[in-house]
């Protein structure tokens, strides 16, 4: 009964909502606690007479729980969350009848009213760091309420609030309990996360479960994509057409793929968290296979947690990849553009635009794409030529004495082009070498009918000279 009231830490949502919609008897209400307000940047805590020391120590940590949990999901919830600290397990039922029943109830959330709720008495047995993953445990529930429209079920509401709380020994009776589950073959299937009565139900092996169906997503997706799950379940009809939405794959075979990866995590694997151990391997393979923006949304989301985690070396790590990864974009908009201006038949910015990312595809050591730029490169080289054998042909034919080598350099310019599919200049180096062939021609009449002339000319100064003879 003590690990099932330490799995019942997590939020009792369903109750939450039930219990506060419900008046409170007359006659407890006069046995509530009076509460007075401790303020922080980001808190206002209620506490009843006599626990001021106990609201104090809350205040201490409290901000900074905000301020990570709020960093991990990129979305800030509305201050001041209320955090209310009941003093006793009495207390809190005369509060909420209903949960009088249910037992191990250590806190809970209620998003509509922004507030999380601690049983102070519920928590002596707990470490320092189990009573601050209270507090993580329950804002969590708020954070995805409010990015899931409210639409998240109950099970992945559990599996991540539980994600986001840090190693404590509880971790270690959860992975004991899920494994006696696995052994017995007890695991609950998929559907099961839609039913609030089976994760509430069995909770020692509902929570445990959720957990490890978070942990595989992340490890083998990435967080960012669990938290694109989240708000597409905010517009989907349910978790499966969620699921299939964001990875690509329906959930028949998510829980497949869970089952046979379970195992590992059961060995070990659940010690691995992306909170306090990030693994950048999957960012770095996405900028190794050059998909820069998914590495620069991986890490946009990373970072601001690493500070707050306080992971110095993987933050210095994440900082480089997002260098590498923007360098990338870059790269990527300079050969877009590159691509653009040779379609243009632009050789000139071609060529720079060209020869700039192919340097920052180099740096980054992008063999598929150096290959691509260095083709584009080639190619916009061979239209500079091009157009410059065009220029050196218009120059030469200026002068009747070069027409031969204008039309040789013609010919040249019109080939080049007609192989880089550039019909346009091919015609106009065509139509230079028609025009230099025209010229030739009259300038072959002219010098023709001149021939001509002088032949005339001498002829008929001879007749006339012999007739002269002949006087």
């Amino acid at each position: 009964m003590r690990v099932l009231a330490r799995l019942l830490t997590a939020t009792i949502v369903l109750l939450a909502l039930a219990i506060y919609a419900l008046p409170a008897p007359v006659q407890a209400q006069a046995t509530l606690p009076q509460w007075y307000e401790l303020r922080t940047q980001r808190f206002a805590i209620l506490y009843a007479d006599g626990d001021l020391a106990h609201a104090e120590e809350y205040a201490t940590f409290v901000d900074e729980v905000y301020d990570e949990i709020t960093s991990i999901f990129s979305h800030a919830v509305p201050t001041p969350v209320t955090l209310r600290l009941y003093p006793n397990r009495r207390a809190y039922d005369t509060a909420n009848p209903l949960a009088a029943p249910i037992r191990g109830i250590i806190a809970h959330a209620d998003f509509r009213r922004n507030e999380v709720v601690v049983i102070l008495d519920q928590t002596n047995a707990q470490s320092p760091e189990e009573i601050k993953n209270n507090v993580r445990h329950e804002l969590t529930h708020i954070v995805l309420a409010e990015l899931s429209a409210n639409r998240l079920n109950v099970g992945f509401h559990e599996g991540i609030a539980q994600y986001v709380e840090r190693p404590s020994p509880e971790l270690e009776r959860k992975v004991t309990a899920l494994r006696q589950a696995l052994e017995r073959d007890e695991l609950l299937p998929w559907s099961a996360l839609d039913d609030r009565d089976q994760i509430y139900g069995s909770p020692q092996i509902g929570y445990p479960q959720t957990l490890s169906i978070v942990a595989f997503l992340v490890e083998r997706y990435s967080f960012v994509k669990l938290r694109e799950f989240i708000t597409v379940s905010g517009r989907s009809s349910g978790y499966r057409s969620a699921l299939e939405r964001v990875y690509g794959t329906p959930a028949t075979e998510l829980e497949r793929m869970w089952r046979e990866w379970l195992p590992s995590y059961l060995e070990g694997g659940f010690r691995h968290n992306a909170l306090t151990e990030y693994d950048l391997t999957p960012v770095e393979t996405l900028v190794a296979e050059g998909r820069y923006a998914e590495a620069r949304r991986e890490l946009e989301l990373a970072i601001p947690w690493l500070r707050n985690t306080q992971q110095n070396d993987v933050l210095t790590r994440a900082q480089d990849l997002l260098r590498r990864s923007e360098l990338g974009l870059t790269a990527e908009e300079l050969a877009r553009q590159a691509r653009t201006a040779l379609e243009a038949q632009e050789y000139a910015k071609a060529s720079d635009l060209a020869q700039r990312a192919l340097k920052a595809y180099t740096a980054l050591d992008n063999a598929d794409r150096i290959e691509t730029l260095r083709v584009y490169a080639a190619i916009a080289n061979r239209g500079l030529r091009a157009t410059q054998l065009l220029e050196q042909a218009t120059t030469l034919a200026g002068d009747w004495r070069t027409f031969a080598d204008a039309r040789a350099v013609a010919d040249l310019a019109a080939s080049e082009f007609l192989s880089l599919g550039n019909q346009e200049h091919a015609a106009r180096a065509l139509e230079l070498r028609a025009e230099i062939d025209r010229v030739q021609t009259l300038a072959g009449l002219v010098l023709l009918l001149v021939g001509l002339g002088g032949i005339t000319v001498g002829v008929t100064r001879r007749l006339v000279v012999r007739e002269a003879e002949v006087w």
